[in-house]
């Protein structure tokens, strides 16, 4: 008896003084102790706290770099990091939170043992302190080392994803230093000071029945089941039928919460009563190991259900976050060749004149062949964009101080028929009021249309023109439409002048050309033309300048990779981060659970169950709640489909069917991941229900 008094640490009675009189490392080395005893609990926790540590110092150091911000592109790049920084640090707060809760569940009772044993609160909270340094520290110190380590392979992972040079050398931000070290003891310290409350509130026979609470069986709550299918389908009603870009963007958030809370609200209130159902089914329910797993689900759904409904989210979160942007950069050159589809693009704007045109035509000339190059073919025209509120066959040009005109927000593209035909290489006629429509993006079948009182009728609908440059507008409605003569074109541009003043648009010239020579050449070309545009202006004196956009594909295609290549490198990096917080949070999940049905299989087994029939509805019991976020994760993303494949348009990415394909392969590979987590996490959860007690 003796000697196990002395191996017990804690004394059955502290007095005031004896406490005070206490090494001042004792609750340092307890800490340290209890750290050890739990580490199957903290060693997962201090990991993911290290990995997000290293993942937001990566993402700091990144947005900070001085060799990336001096590179082409930088502005852009800054802006997307700028943007996961955000929310990797909301994303570890929430994170570091759930995950607490964890452990402090399992730490409960331990606690209420110390309390009876004769430890006072305050004693708890000094040993809690303690304990949260140790963890802080290692995290932190583990985040950075790691972050500092790998930065430099993230640096390459970036470059090579957009394309750019690799610079070399290796740097240390102190930024993220000082931003991990910060934010992270701040959190840290939150949880210290949740936990010390949640204790300090609770007496020590509650702590000790901590663990076995929630297990009476739950009401089946039927207004929050009907809620959550409701919520899920009017978010997933947004998704389908919202067709705009914009309004798709705008509607974009709202789908989300109204998914994020019909998951919540399912999985709390609808789980528990398809269980019901389940245990009503006669045939089903009285089977072995379908009895057990059901029974238990119901009884600990109450608390399981937002573990299960994170899981879902966080998957959610990846496979879309992920497909998403690994369509965006796999369309790179869909999206360029959409926006610019020949080598050359000029734009004058500011209604040229004809002289003008010629100018700026001549000086484009000179300028390709003071390069060495010689153009292979070229189109030209001139075109106005006017914008109407369109109502069936009535369009509005809306007037200044109209209020709320009916109608949709579209794009009429106006083009004379003489242009047309030697576009076209045809010979097609028009009558005054007749014109010819093209729909890009819109209704068709009218008959005609009206423009501000003005009626037209349409005689034909082209159904199979191209012509470069239109197909760059996907936000609103577009129409092409060809009037009969200049003298047409000139009344709708002077009505919308009219009704649009200083907004008015201008007429714009367009030429596109495919010329013979290399990256360079090309570039080099376009400067020579600007230097011929700035001496023809500066000849002008007083006069109006010309004012012209020159675009080279092969340039806007680096800006592009840039752009989308920062996107699919923070979607990946995110989704990484995410997908690390769905495992620790299946493995919490699974550990939380061995150690509550460890007694229930024990006493089973005792009445006569024998070990295959525990096994078999263990596994019963895994399958259901283990696949099931990942199978209504897989019904998001499907529902979410349509409306990120609008979003995807806003980019110019007009194919579906290779978003259709990124997504598949990305879902496939996350089902693989989710799978492997899931055999190490059972196996985990095996191995505490057969420990022997």
């Amino acid at each position: 008896m003796r000697k196990c008094i002395r191996k017990f640490p804690i004394p059955l009675q502290l007095s005031q003084q004896g406490v005070e009189n206490m090494n001042k490392f004792f609750y340092g080395k307890l800490a340290f102790g209890n750290l050890r005893k739990n580490g199957r609990l903290y060693l997962p926790y201090i990991l993911a706290a290290m990995g997000i540590g290293a993942m937001y110092y990566i993402i700091v150091a990144l947005t900070g770099d001085e060799g990336i911000s001096k590179m082409p592109g930088a502005s852009d790049l800054k802006i997307i990091m700028g943007l996961g920084c955000v929310v990797i640090l909301i994303f570890a707060v929430i994170f570091l939170f759930y995950t607490n809760s964890f452990l402090m569940k399992r730490r409960k009772k331990e606690f209420g043992l110390f309390h009876i044993l004769g430890m006072e609160k305050k004693h708890i909270g000094k040993m809690m302190f303690w304990e949260t340094c140790m963890v802080g520290v290692l995290s932190i110190a583990g985040g950075l080392a790691g972050g500092i380590l790998l930065y430099k392979l993230m640096v390459l992972v970036l470059l090579r994803i957009t394309g750019l040079e690799v610079p070399f050398g290796f740097s240390i931000s102190s930024a993220g230093i000082a931003n991990v070290a910060v934010c992270f003891a701040v959190v840290f310290g939150a949880t210290l000071v949740y936990n010390l409350f949640q204790v300090q509130k609770t007496n020590a026979i509650e702590l000790l029945h901590s663990a076995s609470q929630g297990e009476k069986e739950p009401r089946t709550r039927w207004i929050l089941a009907i809620l959550g299918v409701l919520a899920l389908g009017l978010g997933y009603w947004i998704a389908i039928v919202t067709e705009n870009p914009v309004d798709a963007l705008l509607l974009f958030f709202v789908a989300v919460l109204l998914v994020v809370f019909g998951t919540y609200f399912l999985f709390t209130a609808g789980s528990i009563a398809v269980l019901k159902m389940m245990r009503k089914n006669k045939k089903y329910f009285y089977r072995t190991k379908h009895f057990i797993s059901v029974s238990g689900m119901i009884y600990r759904m109450k608390q399981n259900a937002v573990g299960l409904a994170n899981i879902c989210i966080l998957s959610t979160m990846v496979l879309v976050m992920v497909s998403g942007t690994v369509a965006l950069y796999a369309g790179v050159d869909d999206i360029v060749n959409t926006r610019y589809p020949r080598d050359f693009a000029l734009t004058g704007y500011n209604n040229m004149s004809e002289e003008e045109k010629e100018a700026l035509k001549g000086m484009f000339q000179q300028a390709v062949e003071e390069s060495g190059l010689a153009v292979e073919d070229s189109v030209e025209y001139s075109s106005l964009a006017v914008t109407v509120w369109k109502s069936g066959e009535n369009m509005l040009i809306e007037k200044s101080g109209t209020v709320s005109p009916e109608g949709k927000l579209s794009v009429l593209e106006l083009i004379t028929l003489e242009e047309y035909n030697q576009l076209t290489n045809q010979q097609k006629e028009l009558k005054e009021d007749e014109i010819l429509v093209s729909v890009r993006q819109g209704e068709e079948g009218e008959q005609a249309y009206c423009i501000n009182g003005k009626n037209f009728r349409i005689k034909e609908y082209l159904e199979d023109f191209e012509l470069e440059g239109l197909d760059s507008n996907v936000v609103y409605d577009g129409y092409f439409v060809v009037v009969r003569d200049a003298q047409v074109f000139d009344a709708l541009k002077e009505m919308q002048k009219e009704a649009y003043g200083n907004r008015a648009s201008s007429v714009n010239y367009s030429m596109y050309a495919d010329i013979s020579g290399t990256e360079e050449q090309l570039k080099e070309c376009a400067g020579r033309l600007e230097g011929l545009i700035e001496a023809y202006n500066q000849g002008k004196g007083e006069e109006e300048h010309l004012r012209v956009r020159i675009d080279v594909k092969e340039v806007q295609r680096e800006g592009f990779m840039i752009f989308c290549g920062g996107f699919l490198f923070l979607g990946i990096f995110l989704g990484f981060v995410f997908l690390m917080a769905t495992v620790l949070i299946i493995y919490y999940k699974q550990i939380s659970e061995g150690y509550e049905d460890k007694e229930r299989f024990e006493i089973m087994q005792k009445v006569g169950m024998s070990p295959r029939e525990v096994k078999a509805s263990i596994h019963s019991q895994i399958l259901k709640v283990f696949f099931l976020p990942l199978v209504m994760a897989g019904v998001h993303v499907t529902m979410a489909f349509p409306m990120m494949n609008r979003l995807l348009l806003m980019f110019n990415m007009k194919n579906p069917e290779l978003f259709a394909a990124c997504t598949v392969a990305v879902v496939g590979i996350f089902a693989v991941i989710y799978g492997i987590v899931f055999g190490i996490t059972a196996r985990a959860y095996y191995r505490i229900v057969g420990e022997k007690r």
